[in-house]
């Protein structure tokens, strides 16, 4: 997978063969969050998203810039949300999702890489994707949708966002946090969405404030410290 360069000015609008592994994930066919495939079976996305919803009612749209049209709708069979997650303070904010059937990878559709280890050096830019809002073209007709958008984003300072962070939203060493590299820039990505450094998926964004306020940085979960109950869950091996 080639990245893409994203322009630091602003959250621009991008195609999917630039970020083929990003996915819309949808609840009786709404879209609620972002994910991204780490292997033809399995999606990687937050607990939050998923938290006691059952299988049969998740699908994922793939191989589309939209969360509304074009691309395939795939089903969901199995539903792993991990042990410990804390839908209060959002920790081990992570789950995995296996398809019923197996997803042909192509130009429009590619698994992203997870860290064998991950040593993000404070500033560190990565690029964060998600779904914004906009006027989407439905058979000649405009109607409210998101489309793929991307932006730069930087590691923040454990200490320092820790520092900012509100007593009822701890921050863990399994989360990292991220700033937009431009003030102007405020909405990141939804909920789920991948966090990636190296063409590797190193955070799935588990929380933030939203678009209108900037109080904190966005936090995610730390792909690194869940490899192994990856392997757990899917079988997939990550050395």
């Amino acid at each position: 997978i080639v990245i893409t360069a994203v322009n630091t000015e602003k959250h621009e609008y991008v195609v999917i063969e630039d970020y083929p592994y990003h996915v819309s994930i949808q609840i009786a066919g709404l879209h609620v969050c972002s994910g991204a495939f780490i292997h033809e079976s399995w999606i990687m996305t937050a607990a939050s998203c998923v938290f006691r919803v059952k299988s049969s009612i998740v699908s994922v749209r793939v191989r589309s810039s939209y969360t509304c049209k074009d691309g395939d709708v795939l089903e969901i069979n199995k539903i792993e949300v991990h042990e410990n997650f804390d839908k209060y303070e959002y920790l081990n904010d992570i789950a995995l999702m296996k398809l019923k059937s197996p997803a042909e990878f192509g130009e429009k559709l590619l698994p992203i890489g997870l860290p064998e280890n991950e040593k993000l050096q404070d500033g560190s830019h990565c690029v964060v994707t998600g779904w914004k809002r906009t006027r989407v073209n439905i058979r000649g007709t405009s109607r409210s949708g998101a489309q793929l958008a991307a932006a730069a984003v930087a590691i923040v300072n454990q200490r320092t966002c820790e520092a900012m962070m509100p007593s009822y939203k701890p921050l863990s060493e399994d989360m990292l946090c991220a700033n937009a590299t431009r003030p102007s820039e405020r909405c990141q990505g939804d909920l789920g969405a991948p966090l990636v450094s190296e063409q590797m998926l190193i955070g799935i964004l588990s929380y933030g404030l939203g678009c209108e306020t900037r109080i904190h940085p966005d936090v995610y979960t730390r792909v690194s410290s869940y490899l192994s109950w990856i392997l757990t869950k899917t079988g997939i091996f990550y050395k």
